[in-house]
């Protein structure tokens, strides 16, 4: 290539991504894609942030709670792009709920009729939570309130105590009191 030639070349850009977890890794790959030079900070010593493992001794378990559902149509399509969709293993999974002491199955219609620890009365408003929550297309409007008094105004109180709390508890800890219910919102939807 003779001077003129390389004078005329722009520069690529220059980019860093901080974070080698799914959305720096995307990042990366969109900016490369563009012709950027992409450089990846990492401060783990391996790469996978939330999707990365723990490990002491023998033992070995995710990081963070993931799992990739069949609706995850942007996940599914980053990981055919790089090759990667012959490496997932897609299994049946199966709902449980602790409470009272038991475990039950809640694995369909049949055994979430059959589940004890909510009448019929408060199975019907727990339905109808979900079938609400999965027609708002608004979510901007929810984020004035508590997760908890929308999901008690849509369930119930026995239904909130018995089911609700249990479930953002386990997920989110005390935080749950500060959390609105486009966190709720968005669980149904992804689903």
């Amino acid at each position: 290539m003779d001077k003129t030639e390389n004078e005329n070349q722009k520069p690529k850009t220059e980019i860093a991504v901080i974070g080698s977890g799914f959305l720096g890794l995307t990042l990366a790959l969109r900016f490369a894609e563009q012709g950027a030079r992409v450089t990846v900070f990492e401060s783990a010593p391996e790469i996978g942030g939330l999707a990365g493992a723990w490990q002491i001794g023998d033992f070995v378990w995710d990081r963070h709670y993931h799992v990739t559902l069949l609706s995850d149509a942007f996940t599914r399509k980053i990981v055919a792009e790089i090759g990667l969709e012959n490496e997932f293993e897609w299994v049946e999974t199966k709902t449980g709920f602790y409470s009272g002491g038991r475990l039950f199955s809640m694995s369909n219609a049949l055994e979430f009729l059959r589940f004890p620890p909510l009448d019929l009365i408060s199975k019907l408003r727990l339905g109808a939570t979900i079938f609400y929550a999965s027609r708002v297309k608004d979510w901007k409007k929810l984020e004035k309130i508590s997760v908890e008094d929308w999901l008690v105004k849509l369930s119930g109180r026995k239904t909130f105590e018995k089911m609700w709390r249990p479930l953002l508890k386990a997920k989110l800890g005390e935080a749950y009191r500060g959390t609105s219910p486009p966190f709720f919102w968005g669980a149904i939807h992804r689903n």
